[in-house]
């Protein structure tokens, strides 16, 4: 599913695929081409398909249809579950090879093995060892004999060279070991036609995050990336494929364009549908006046050929309509309102044992009813113990956080550990509202997409992006006037971002959030704290977007 005219050599075709898991269908007769060049943006809610169409390139796991690929084709692929084996060294995980090097290295192992057999030489073997040859100096080009050193170059990059080798994979943070399963899958990848990436900014720092767009944009082979960050799409990205009731529609451009002509196609779409019906309306009316007139020429026959082919026309715009899910809506209300001055931070100081620095030195800052604050910067900078020391889980060395009388404080965790695993959605809601009526709470959890039998399945079974939906919900029902969120899109499909965007913006009371999600960051901020992480704390007005203009501006200087 090419958008626009190319001359571009082809890489990959799907033809005809269709996949189902049990009576689930989640392909139906899709078709998609990938050319030298694409760099195509995977987007749709989650359990669309995204993952599986990837897999379905990589893995050949279609039921029925026909994956093509070019001569000589290598695809890498950067699975959503990172493969990292948490005992080992950084030495010993690095030194492992990454999906790119498998088929290469499996064509290598199958020709020595015909190399051992006395009889491979009866035939003509010079093609076969000239391939073998070949192969070799791939191999040694594209960094597959020296992975780790290789790998330690890209981890400079991201800010993890000066960890030790020997030291455990375990001991890193999560975002750490996303940078180092990114380091090793990104090596070799000059040799490689397509790179397919499955949800490849989860984890990461916006420093990671710049470095990744700004290192796929030097990649000379096509890109297929499954996403719900719609920062990187937007950057990375000029064709987007949304896919939407087991079927896959095309768009070219970013991700921005993509919202623009979906909407369009929306709009005509509508309009053409509600022609259409009224023309068939005007046509079996003006057919019923004949009749009655007792008009039976051929015009009558006419019309009836004419209203069968609008009514064929109707049916087929309606089968390309999509199906109109249950729209997900956090209708966020503050409690009675704040003192104008929400919060003050004073000269607050705070360390951690075995870290170089101090996470605060001297910080200070304030909040004002209804400002809406982004915390940014690197892992480990002390974004998430910032709101901590807020909440008073942890406590400043010295200085203070004064929250001012009648601020009533939400929080959002990443990890939901607010949440009982152990129960189940409406049990959670229960606990929370007893005195809530049986069939409020189901109608609730219906109007955040929750079916009769996911209310049912304890938190601990569920998606993330089911836990944190039932998360948010509990929020929901808090009596607050004040929400700290730590990232709170995670796991969030993009119709969940975009609804809990608009809520936090109509939201009246502060919110600090961290976030490395630049647009919801752009969307819901008026200011963004930044952590550098040499115990600053730096104000910067704006939104996301604001605060990179300011910062090239100073550096510009």
């Amino acid at each position: 599913m090419r958008c626009g005219i190319t001359m571009a050599r082809e890489l990959i075709r799907l033809v005809d695929i269709h996949k189902a898991f049990g009576p689930n269908t989640i392909f139906e007769c899709i078709n998609l081409r990938i050319d030298d060049g694409d760099r195509i943006g995977i987007v749709g809610h989650n359990g669309s398909g995204k993952t599986t169409l990837l897999r379905i390139i990589s893995e050949q796991i279609q039921d029925i249809g026909d994956v093509q690929f070019a001569p000589g084709l290598r695809i890498a692929f950067l699975t959503q579950v990172r493969d990292i084996e948490e005992d080992a060294t950084l030495e010993e995980e690095l030194n492992r090879k990454g999906h790119q090097f498998k088929e290469l290295e499996d064509e290598i192992a199958s020709i020595e093995e015909k190399m051992t057999d006395p009889s491979f030489y009866d035939d003509d073997w010079q093609p076969v060892i000239d391939r073998y040859q070949e192969l070799q100096s791939l191999l040694v080009r594209s960094g597959g004999t020296d992975v780790s050193g290789h790998a330690q170059e890209i981890l400079k990059a991201l800010e993890l060279a000066h960890h030790p080798l020997e030291m455990r994979v375990s001991k890193l943070s999560g975002g750490e070991r996303a940078k180092l399963a990114l380091a090793r899958q990104l090596v070799g990848l000059s040799e490689i036609n397509a790179f397919l990436l499955d949800e490849p900014t989860n984890h990461l720092d916006l420093h990671t995050l710049n470095w990744l767009e700004l290192f796929l944009s030097q990649f000379e082979g096509s890109l297929l990336i499954a996403s719900h960050d719609r920062y990187f799409l937007d950057k990375v990205c000029n064709h987007i494929v949304e896919v939407q009731d087991g079927a896959l529609r095309g768009y070219k451009g970013n991700y921005t364009s993509f919202l623009n002509q979906k909407e369009l196609f929306l709009q005509t779409l509508d309009e053409s549908i509600e022609k259409t019906s009224k023309e068939i309306k005007r046509l079996t009316g003006a057919m019923a006046s004949m009749k009655r007139a007792n008009k039976y020429d051929k015009s009558i026959s006419q019309k009836h050929q004419m209203i069968m082919r609008a009514q064929r026309e109707l049916k087929w715009l309606n089968s390309i309509k999509p199906k109109k899910r249950k729209e997900l809506q956090f209708n966020l209300q503050s409690m009675e309102k704040s003192s104008l001055d929400v919060l003050d931070i004073r000269n607050a100081h705070l360390a951690f044992e075995g870290l170089e620095g101090p996470i605060l030195a001297g910080v200070e800052a304030d909040v004002r009813r209804g400002q809406k604050i982004g915390v940014v910067g690197p892992n480990g900078a002390g974004k998430t113990t910032l709101l901590r020391l807020i909440i008073n889980e942890i406590q400043l060395d010295s200085g203070e956080i004064d929250v001012q009388p009648g601020v009533q404080i939400g929080y959002f965790h990443q990890d939901h550990r607010t949440l009982d695993f152990s129960l189940t959605p409406e049990q959670q809601i229960q606990r929370l509202k007893p005195r809530m009526d049986y069939g409020d709470i189901r109608a609730l959890l219906g109007q955040f997409q929750f079916t009769s039998q996911m209310v049912k399945t304890k938190l601990g079974d569920l998606s993330g992006g089911e836990r944190a939906r039932i998360a948010m919900l509990k929020l929901l029902l808090e009596e607050n006037n004040m929400l700290l969120l730590d990232e709170p899109t995670n796991h969030l499909d993009s119709d969940a971002k975009e609804a809990l965007e608009s809520a936090l913006q109509s939201y009246d009371g502060g919110i600090i959030t961290v976030s490395h999600d630049r647009w919801f960051l752009d969307r819901v901020c008026d200011t963004i704290w930044e952590l550098p992480g040499d115990g600053t704390l730096r104000v910067w007005p704006g939104n996301y977007t604001d605060h990179l203009r300011h910062k090239q501006r100073m550096a510009s200087r």
